[in-house]
């Protein structure tokens, strides 16, 4: 796995858990599932993790258990499969920059600038925002 990997969303994440979108679910799953199997490399952003963690719990009709959360977060840190990168107060500022070119919201706007602070151009996503951005490749798992 040498190519560089392309950063999962958190919409894509949550699918992989959604007992209400059996398709999506399944696709989203069999994604991560190429990861485990090191068959993809992938990164996830921090910030994914903690957004993950706040709608499994907080905005879905069945709220995932914490011990279900904790352990997927925990396996995606630990895996060396899964790439995980983060921001600092520089990312914050060309966040905000983002923000403002691309009239996104501040928290794509911090996605992106961590994407490009790690040199990830490329995005799992359903967000139709991401196209906004040309150096980012939106890829759409779910389209057929």
């Amino acid at each position: 796995m040498t190519a560089q990997p392309a950063l999962i969303d958190t919409n894509v994440l949550c699918y992989a858990f959604d007992a209400g979108e059996l398709e999506k679910r399944a696709i989203a799953a069999e994604l991560l599932s190429r990861c485990w199997r090191s068959e993809l490399a992938l990164a996830v952003s921090v910030q994914n993790l903690a957004e993950f963690s706040v709608v499994m719990t907080e905005k879905v009709k069945q709220p995932l258990p914490d011990e279900i959360i904790t352990r997927f977060i925990r396996d995606i840190v630990a895996f060396e499969g899964w790439r995980v990168i983060g921001y600092d107060p520089e990312t914050i500022m060309d966040a905000v920059n983002i923000r403002r070119t691309f009239s996104f919201n501040f928290w794509d706007a911090l996605l992106a600038a961590t994407m490009k602070k790690h040199n990830i151009s490329a995005i799992y996503t359903e967000d139709l925002r991401f196209n906004k951005i040309p150096w980012l490749k939106r890829i759409n798992p779910f389209e057929v």
